[in-house]
């Protein structure tokens, strides 16, 4: 007797396991797409990320090249498709300063007086892998490789949209996105078109009118950092002229009909 309920309660206990491991891993694994909804309300909602499209800030940089590191102040605006940014450096004791701006359309340069046409197809990559494809409906969301990332354990979502490819690397904890990884079409140092890869690393998030933003990021070309952004002031949804973006003057630079053909 006691023989036959041993056996039982083993039975029973035999069909109960799987059926709980199968309900800790349903509560443990979570879909892409459930991962990405609760990585845009750690940012403060769809309207938060929204914000993150529509910026002015102000902050200091550092820039590594041909081994030096450079440091100064950084002005930003980005008003998706649009951006202008200017950075201001001393450097042997003269005050050097570079824009940048896209206007949708073109892209521009001006260096201590002397401006020049820029790649638009830059511009248009970087935008192909925004914050914003987090909202994108006509997306699609797959789970990619775990990572760690300055000490923070993250789950990688791939997003595709429009045959392009984007990961987010999102913070285990608390879901916001540590690290966005891709590979497109860039104008190289070289100045021919090739697939390079970028990495947008958020280094520091502070809530700024609801709004989690990152205001320390660093950006990676094939694995080496090139820039880093501390932003100290940040305002959205600020009314800026279109003058800002536009070339002061409309004098084609044709350095780049690469470009076109391609």
């Amino acid at each position: 007797m006691k023989k036959s309920i041993l056996i039982v309660m083993i039975m029973f206990l035999i069909s109960l396991a799987p059926w709980s491991q199968g309900t800790l891993g349903a509560q443990e694994a979570q879909s892409a797409k459930e991962i990405v909804d609760k990585s845009v309300a750690a940012l403060g909602g769809e309207e938060a990320v929204k914000k993150q499209l529509d910026f002015s800030a102000e902050g200091q940089f550092k820039i590594s090249m041909r081994m030096m590191e450079l440091s100064g102040e950084a002005k930003w605006i980005f008003q998706a498709p649009k951006s202008w940014n200017k950075f201001k450096v001393v450097f042997a004791g003269n005050e050097v300063t570079q824009t940048q701006a896209f206007d949708g359309k073109s892209a521009w340069m001006e260096r201590m007086g002397t401006l020049a046409d820029q790649p638009t197809l830059n511009n248009e990559s970087d935008l192909a892998h925004s914050i914003g494809l987090l909202l994108e409906k006509n997306a699609s969301f797959s789970l990619a490789k775990e990572t760690e990332i300055e000490g923070k354990k993250a789950v990688g979502v791939e997003v595709d949209f429009k045959g392009k490819k984007t990961t987010f690397f999102i913070d285990r904890e608390n879901f916001l996105p540590l690290e966005i990884v891709f590979e497109d079409y860039y104008f190289g140092e070289s100045s021919t078109r090739e697939l390079l890869e970028k990495r947008i690393r958020c280094l520091e998030y502070k809530n700024i009118a609801g709004v989690l933003f990152p205001t320390k990021t660093a950006f990676y070309l094939k694995g080496k950092k090139l820039l880093e952004l501390d932003f100290d002031k940040v305002m959205f949804n600020q009314e800026v002229s279109a003058d800002i973006f536009a070339r002061p003057d409309q004098e084609p630079d044709l350095r780049y009909m690469e470009e076109m053909v391609n």
